[in-house]
């Protein structure tokens, strides 16, 4: 035992010397299972803290909050006495949380009312050094504490207060900032009820460690009044699931072009220490002894690229929280902003995943899979055509969709390699001898590029693929809109003022008043929404059916209904089909008669007409009218008489251009993250390639060397070298092309419609291909260049 420790001790220390004489291999390493396993842990860690959002507490709990007592569906408060019958019956972990906001002149302030006797005890607390937004006075329960990111909302450039514009007369609280307050400003529960005019209405209720007797107690005393709900099962974690699955899939094809990087500093490194681990053999080490030291030194790596890993992971992860929370909050019904802290089970994860790629890897390099290479070539090739062709069929889950996508790359990952490698070998009489010379290296050279060849091939391949989604994308929610929002003024308001809406219907410039009224519940336990925009087909001449037919009286006769596309690739509705739309107590039945486009929206959406939507006495949300004007009649005139004539107010009033652009800005937010991985898988390709081709060309050195000293000249060389380099990168490109093109097929034809319900149509764009691929051929331009710069500057420092 001692002896083999002796031995564990002393090629452990060969190896430590070896990677110091070679510090760009241990290098390649880190770079290619850190950044993979950041991007992983990164995603990772959005995804654990949104679904653990309501762990720390909005009531300053120190508990965490296991249940939520909310509104019913359409309310927006709850009763106050609610929160004092749980205190009377011994639920102490309840607390109260009242949120709203007040507006200033500069914009607008989310403040939140808690028990702040919680906040001035807490460690938080002592240690927040608090400044005064204004001059004088001592901190006191009606005080506002506001995190100092907001400073700009409620202070001139001169540092002079901006008062607070309420409704009803009130006296202006005292502002004290703060560091990591966080998006709601703090103050007393009592302050926040006066300023918010709430008349002792709450938010919401949170509390933590219910028993099962506690919970049935609970339903019993709020029936009819509220509802309580398990913080796991909200209807967030129900909408933006597949949009986090989306992520992951992406980061971890981030992973596997990462790998590969590794994958050729790995090669590199055991065809480097191939000699070194034969003479320690020669010398006595046992077979044993040199496995136990190769096992505890990849374990050692991975664990040091997983820490590595998770700390990049964190700081990316801390770059997208933003607009991740855009996307969650706009789209997805998030009621809390992300806060990303440090997971040590992200650390777990990048070394189980680093270990994993390691065996993989090694296995690669295995005697037996050598042998044995071609025969279990057509193998997979065989299997993953046929799994293909299944999937291209048969395919209908979230996992099944995104397996058809990993298919394709296998399949292009197969065959490329061979394609490259049977097109060197093509038997060419080639004369010249320079030519030659380039003939038979590059068959030589491909060999060793391999790893880089499929990295450049999967990266490229897979941005194309994504580039085309967002195209697609776009070009589709264009279109979208430009039909939806076809109204020339959209007023918003919060109630529905029936003098108005007649007056203005009436006026001659008006062709046509629209409302939009919204509810909502659930449809078999899914998400749900039921809107109408007026009596009448005539009002819903902007929706597009999927049949591309007009909607008309007979698509809401006999109870009928209009629901979206997402219901029926999604949730599996079809023509004719009853749907039972449930809000509370209430109950609201109808017939399928169509089906709609609704790009963005996750969750069911069903159109009835307005009388049958007043009729079921459901909780509603009025947003405000939609007016489509005369020709003759401008939008600027009439938002003037809107703002003189009937007293509006201007910021209520939009056109049909900036509300678009607010449309488009949210759902082109949902994209920034997807882009952004985007852009970190590309960057690590470019990485995988430059490492590559610069570590093979400094094995080329040497017969570069010889060639000139035989009388090539160094044009000569830089010709072949750029011939052979550019050539290989750009024929990988030529191939990456298709498989972008196959990749982002599938990503609109399964992943888009499975995962979100979504039909989109094919769009390309063009120069963004073009300028991806000169970028890829250009970087291996330079790194053709460097090599035979080095031979030149030898040579000049010799003359």
């Amino acid at each position: 035992m001692v002896a083999l420790y002796n031995e564990i001790k002393l090629i452990l220390a060969t190896h430590i010397a070896f990677y110091r004489r070679h510090p760009w291999l241990i290098a390649l390493f880190f770079i290619g299972f850190s950044l993979g396993s950041a991007l992983l842990t990164a995603i990772a860690g959005l995804n654990q803290e949104a679904k653990n959002r309501y762990d720390n507490s909005s009531a300053l709990i120190n508990n965490p909050v296991s249940h939520l007592i909310k509104p019913l569906a359409g309310k927006v408060y709850i009763n106050g006495n609610i929160w004092l019958k749980l205190r009377q019956k011994g639920i102490t972990t309840a607390q109260p949380v009242l949120r709203g906001r007040i507006a200033t002149s500069e914009g607008t302030l989310g403040i939140q009312g808690v028990d702040t006797l919680l906040w001035l005890n807490s460690k938080p607390y002592q240690q927040t050094e608090i400044s005064s937004g204004q001059a004088g006075g001592p901190f006191a329960l009606s005080s506002l504490l506001v995190d100092s990111q907001f400073k700009d909302r409620l202070t001139t450039t001169t540092g002079e207060r901006l008062p607070f514009i309420f409704q009803n007369e009130r006296h202006q609280p005292n502002i004290y900032f703060a560091d990591d307050i966080g998006l709601w400003a703090i103050t007393d529960l009592a302050n926040a009820d006066y300023l918010l005019d709430a008349k002792g209405q709450l938010s919401f209720i949170e509390l933590s460690n219910l028993t099962q007797q506690q919970q049935a107690q609970i339903q019993l005393l709020i029936a009819g009044r509220a509802e309580l709900i398990d913080v796991q099962q909200q209807e967030f974690d129900i909408l933006s699931q597949a949009f986090f699955f989306n992520l992951t899939a992406l980061a971890m094809l981030g992973y596997i072009v990462a790998a590969f990087l590794s994958f050729n500093a790995i090669k590199l490194t055991l065809s480097a220490r191939r000699k070194l681990l034969q003479q320690l053999h020669l010398l006595g080490c046992s077979t044993r002894g040199i496995q136990i030291s190769l096992l505890i030194e990849l374990m050692v790596l991975s664990l040091f690229t997983a820490l590595l890993g998770t700390a990049g992971g964190y700081v990316i992860a801390n770059a997208l929280v933003l607009d991740i929370n855009s996307t969650l909050v706009g789209l997805y019904q998030l009621d809390k902003a992300l806060v990303i802290n440090w997971q040590w089970f992200n650390v777990l994860l990048g070394f189980s995943l680093n270990i994993i790629g390691l065996v993989v890897i090694l296995l690669a390099q295995a005697k037996q899979i050598t042998v044995k290479g071609e025969r279990l070539f057509y193998t997979l090739l065989v299997c993953t055509c046929v799994v293909l062709i299944w999937l291209l069929n048969y395919a209908s889950t979230e996992l099944q969709a995104l397996l058809v996508c990993f298919t394709i790359l296998v399949l292009f990952i197969l065959m490329v390699p061979k394609v490259l490698s049977a097109l060197a070998c093509l038997p060419i009489h080639i004369r010249n001898p320079l030519a030659q010379w380039l003939h038979c290296d590059t068959r030589y050279y491909l060999k060793d590029l391999h790893i880089a060849v499929v990295a450049i091939l999967v990266a490229l391949g897979s941005a194309i693929g994504m580039q085309i989604m967002v195209k697609s994308f776009s070009n589709t929610l264009n279109a979208h809109l430009e039909k939806q929002l076809s109204a020339d003024i959209y007023l918003r308001s919060t109630s529905l003022d029936s003098t108005l809406r007649d007056t203005l219907s009436s006026e001659s410039g008006v062709k046509l008043l629209s409302i939009y009224m919204q509810s909502e519940g659930n449809v078999d336990q899914i998400p749900a929404k039921l809107a109408s925009f007026g009596e009448g087909s005539q009002h819903y001449q902007h929706i597009s059916l999927t049949s591309a037919k007009l909607v008309t009286e007979d698509d809401f006769s006999n109870e009928g209904c209009l629901a979206n596309e997402q219901s029926k690739i999604k949730f599996g509705f079809s023509l004719g089909n009853k749907v039972v739309f449930k809000q509370n107590a209430t109950r609201f039945t109808c017939r399928i008669t169509g089906f709609f486009y609704d790009y963005g929206n996750p969750a069911i959406s069903l159109l009835t007409q307005e009388k049958r939507h007043k009729s079921t006495a459901l909780n509603s949300d009025y947003f405000g009218y939609s007016i489509r004007l005369k020709v003759g009649t401008t939008v600027a005139a009439f938002s003037e008489r809107l703002i003189e004539d009937f007293n509006q107010d201007s910021t209520q009033i939009l056109d049909n251009k900036q509300f678009k652009r607010y449309a488009k800005t949210l759902f082109e937010d949902t994209f920034v993250v997807t882009k952004a991985l985007n852009s970190f898988i590309l960057a690590i390709a470019l990485l995988s390639l430059c490492t590559s081709l610069l570590s093979l060309s400094t094995n080329q050195l040497k017969q570069l060397t010889i060639l000139r000293h035989l009388g090539v000249t160094k044009y000569q060389l830089l010709g072949m070298k750029l011939l052979q380099t550019s050539g290989v990168v750009l024929v990988t490109t030529l191939f990456a092309i298709p498989l972008g093109f196959a990749l982002g097929y599938a990503l609109l034809a399964f992943v888009m419609p499975i995962a979100f319900g979504w039909t989109i149509h094919f769009s390309v764009d063009f120069m963004h291909l073009l300028l991806t691929c000169l970028t890829l051929v250009g970087v291996s331009v330079v790194c053709a260049y460097l090599p035979i710069r080095r031979i030149i500057k030898q040579e000049s420092q010799e003359h």
